[in-house]
């Protein structure tokens, strides 16, 4: 609330005073909170965002374009709707918060009571407890950002387990993380996947490969990080199983914010166990039957597939812990709805704006049951409106895909 004094000279009267209160968000009481919840994780000294949003000065003078970032969900980068599902750590701007920042803005973005005003941000870099194992790039890499701005290269890497286990729990630690995009880690699936990485890594010049949507060889993802973040536990007494001797792929996305020379050697922790209560599985919930003509402004494709066409006819259910949506560059929208048998739906997760520059995985804050004769219907809508040929399946950057990863843990009857 603001109490504004007004004077007022009018014809007879001297020097009448009266106060009026005029109520609306100022930026120390309710704007800033919003920007800390959501934004300076990104948006602070060191970090990837190529500017801060720490003061009232820095906000003020960017109050316009903040307004039309969010009002676009370019901002803040998460992609899930609140709507559909409700997800850990969700940066989804409700409908109040984006109304707060529209009338804070067309109040004329007062300061407010600096009394007000929050402690200084400083990051939040949790740590993995524990860790066990360490993997990180062999030889600083400098980006390649001659022709783009973003570059995505993927590590063949070792974490020296002697034993098969359980990954647990990672931490992530960038060495430059003004450059570090976000970053995926694939587990390959058998020696010959490790071979083809391999092969992949000798042929490219520099350490590691060029990798645009995935780790380009038959993997499933162990791990994903993005700014904002920094370690990440499986849920209690899951992990993903982690055979012995298997080498690991670290794709990484950079992107230029404006560091000369900058070059990362990131490092990955993390937790392996010997056993665990129950095995976490990662697989891709995938539509590749993908025809989207040239020239279609909004095309959709949608597939509907049986849980138990994926994992066999098992005589119990899964739960679905965590979701992870993927498109490529002309993705628009996706949507994956859980439909059962009597007709009843559950939204797993929808995407009203994708984005190819921010994929993230998003944990449920109460895992989705999914019986064997459930159904996923699987929705993709793209923008071919510049295309002259017809797009289909594929990794490379004009070709598309369809999915989700899906993390799930099997419970017996």
């Amino acid at each position: 609330m603001i109490l504004v004094l007004l004077s007022v000279i009018a014809c007879g009267d001297p020097d009448p005073s009266f106060t009026v209160e005029v109520h609306g968000p100022t930026y120390h009481a309710d704007v800033a909170p919003i920007l800390r919840a959501r934004c300076e994780g990104c948006h602070s000294a060191g970090q990837i965002a190529p500017f801060t949003l720490n003061s009232f000065d820095e906000v003020s003078i960017l109050g316009a374009q903040i307004l039309d970032s969010v009002e676009t969900r370019r901002m803040p980068p998460w992609l899930a709707s609140d709507d559909c599902n409700s997800y850990d750590g969700s940066r989804w701007l409700a409908q109040e918060e984006i109304d707060t920042i529209r009338a804070w803005v067309e109040a004329g973005k007062p300061e407010g009571d600096p009394t007000d005003a929050l402690p200084a941000f400083e990051p939040v870099k949790d740590e993995l407890s524990n860790p066990t194992h360490s993997v990180a790039i062999t030889q600083p890499y400098a980006p390649d950002f001659e022709g783009s701005d973003d570059d995505y290269r993927c590590f063949v890497v070792d974490p020296q387990v002697e034993t098969d286990g359980y990954v647990t729990g990672y931490q992530i630690i960038p060495s430059d993380p003004e450059i570090v995009h976000h970053m995926i880690l694939y587990l390959p699936y058998n020696d010959a996947a490790v071979e083809q990485a391999l092969a992949y890594d000798a042929a490219d010049e520099g350490d590691g490969y060029t990798c645009y949507g995935d780790a380009r060889v038959n993997s499933s993802m162990l791990a994903a990080w993005a700014p904002g973040s920094w370690s990440a536990e499986y849920p209690e007494g899951t992990g993903i199983a982690l055979p012995a001797g298997r080498p690991i792929v670290i794709q990484m996305h950079y992107n230029n914010s404006g560091s000369p020379g900058a070059a990362d050697a990131t490092e990955v922790l993390l937790r392996v166990e010997p056993e665990v209560q129950d095995e976490l599985y990662s697989f891709f919930w995938l539509n590749p039957r993908l025809d989207i003509p040239a020239g279609a402004e909004s095309h959709t494709e949608e597939s509907e597939t049986s849980v138990k066409r994926y994992v066999g006819d098992l005589p119990g259910r899964l739960l679905l812990h965590d979701i992870g949506p993927h498109m490529h560059t002309i993705g628009e929208s996706l949507n994956a709805t859980l439909v059962r048998p009597d007709g009843s739906e559950t939204c797993l997760i929808d995407v009203p704006r994708w984005d190819f520059n921010w994929q993230f995985g998003y944990t449920f804050t109460d895992p989705v049951p999914m019986e064997m004769d459930d159904k996923v219907r699987l929705s993709c809508t793209y923008d071919a409106s510049d295309r002259d040929e017809d797009t289909r399946w594929g990794e490379g950057t004009g070709d598309e895909m369809c999915l989700t990863t899906m993390f799930v843990t099997y419970e017996a009857e």
